[in-house]
């Protein structure tokens, strides 16, 4: 096993220029007040920073599913992680166009995202669905809030696109609750009964 990195986890692309600085704002070509996309550009970084975790969560419970549903349920994580991410570069880009930087560094995901990662070990499939369905609910609740945001700032464009995402987002994490209403998902407590 290798042993974990000391030092500096980001560092700065020695002698490159750079465009724009993290945390700063620019005109943008969509017209939207600086201040309002300023307040956009933070909510839209919380919802990339959430769905960039949330897209690892879905990864990792893709790679360690086991069970007698393991095959059904990876098909679902499958498609729930590549719809994350496709959301995380979506709100990426809408960022940009709003003359801001998206969240890219570990430390800056942390600290926006409202969805948490879990712990490095391996759970059961039960407890790690559950903790999926934690996320998503998480994730929709800051969306919706933001979709409000956009509303009250007049920004139809960032609102349409939250609200597209939300939908597939209500969608997989009903497909998450399926499995669980299921009872063929056990803890491995109970498996080792």
């Amino acid at each position: 096993m290798t042993s974990p990195q000391h030092g500096r986890l980001v560092h700065d692309l020695e002698g490159a220029t750079v465009r724009q600085a993290w945390g700063t704002m620019e005109e943008n070509a969509v017209r939207i007040d600086r201040a309002d996309a300023e307040r956009l550009v933070g909510a839209l970084n919380a919802d990339h920073a959430g769905a960039f975790n949330l897209f690892y969560l879905l990864r990792k419970h893709y790679w360690t599913a086991e069970g007698a549903e393991h095959e059904d349920v990876a098909d679902v994580l499958k498609r729930g992680y590549q719809r994350a991410r496709t959301i995380n570069d979506d709100l990426a880009e809408r960022i940009t166009q709003l003359g801001g930087v998206p969240a890219s560094t570990p430390p800056q995901l942390q600290e926006y995202a409202p969805v948490h990662l879990e712990a490095e070990h391996l759970f059961d499939l039960r407890a790690s669905l559950e903790g999926d369905l934690d996320a998503y609910a998480t994730l929709v609740a800051s969306m919706r809030e933001h979709v409000a945001l956009a509303d009250d700032l007049g920004d139809e464009a960032t609102s349409e696109l939250l609200r597209e995402h939300l939908e597939d987002l209500e969608d997989d994490a009903h497909d998450i609750e399926e499995f669980l209403a299921d009872d063929t998902l056990v803890t491995t407590e109970a498996m080792r009964r």
